[in-house]
């Protein structure tokens, strides 16, 4: 156990904890635009489920990234959309370090893999996570800063027209460059609620309210928590706490399709 717990702290000194987001215009200033918050919760699908129900109990539009052909991918899915929340794949990627198969699942892109293997790797996860509005990473601090295999993943965004969101688990991410290549919106992940492993409740809270104040700032944000183990009842309980508060802030919560369809909208005017 002190073995995993040392190298899961190796992992998390590699991930940047608190990034200023990129954008591939400067969309964030468009006139009309209404900051909003996307709340994307990560690690649906697994046999841990602590925080689940709390989670989908909360009254918002919150965004839910499931891992694909495990135990509970399938079922977590559809009490997803069950109770009016959205639906994404928690894409497995292959680390920047050796980690062990397990942690990935029994599907993930690898650094490295053909165009038509990240394809299919895609389509397959999809198959286990049902009606998914878009994908995020999940590890893939090692794909995240390969540029040829990161362009296909946005050439598989591009072609279903789903938005990828980079949860920037490196900060040495390339996803940024490789959207802007492809003349297509980067999202990325502005916070983490539980950098480091921590997960208490004052803790997230204050992160949620970082995240909030980003979007007041720049027009929107992208934060990321976790149920399970990475997060679970804490979180859950700290974001149905500040709920009210965003929304008090004049800060629309929203789902990641939505934002993308937003600054998409948004983008494709300032182009024209």
């Amino acid at each position: 156990m002190k073995k995993i717990v040392l190298f899961l702290s190796l992992i998390l000194s590699f991930i940047i904890l608190s990034p200023t987001a990129f954008e591939v215009m400067d969309i964030s200033k468009a006139e009309n635009l209404k900051p909003m918050l996307a709340i994307v919760i990560d690690d649906f699908g697994g046999f841990d489920q602590s925080g689940v129900e709390t989670m989908l109990s909360i009254d918002a539009p919150l965004t839910c990234a499931v891992m694909p052909n495990l135990e509970n991918s399938l079922s977590n899915s559809e009490a997803i959309e069950k109770c009016g929340k959205e639906v994404i794949l928690h894409m497995p990627m292959q680390a920047h370090v050796r980690l062990p198969e397990s942690w990935y699942g029994p599907t993930y892109i690898c650094s490295g893999d053909s165009k038509e293997k990240v394809f299919e790797k895609i389509n397959d996860a999809l198959e286990s996570v049902p009606n998914a509005k878009g994908f995020n990473i999940h590890i893939g601090s090692g794909v995240c800063q390969n540029q040829e295999t990161m362009g296909y993943v946005y050439d598989f965004a591009m072609e279903k027209n789903l938005p990828f969101l980079d949860s920037r688990t490196h900060m040495n991410t390339i996803a940024q460059t490789v959207a802007n290549e492809k003349k297509t919106i980067y999202l990325g992940r502005d916070e983490f609620l539980e950098p480091n492993g921590n997960k208490s409740y004052q803790g997230v809270k204050h992160h949620i309210m970082v995240g909030a104040n980003l979007a007041k700032e720049k027009g929107f944000a992208i934060i990321i928590g976790h149920v399970g183990s990475h997060g679970g009842e804490n979180t859950a309980k700290a974001i149905c706490d500040s709920i009210k508060e965003i929304q008090d802030m004049g800060i629309e919560i929203v789902t990641l399709s939505q934002l993308y369809q937003n600054l998409n909208s948004t983008f494709v005017h300032l182009e024209q």
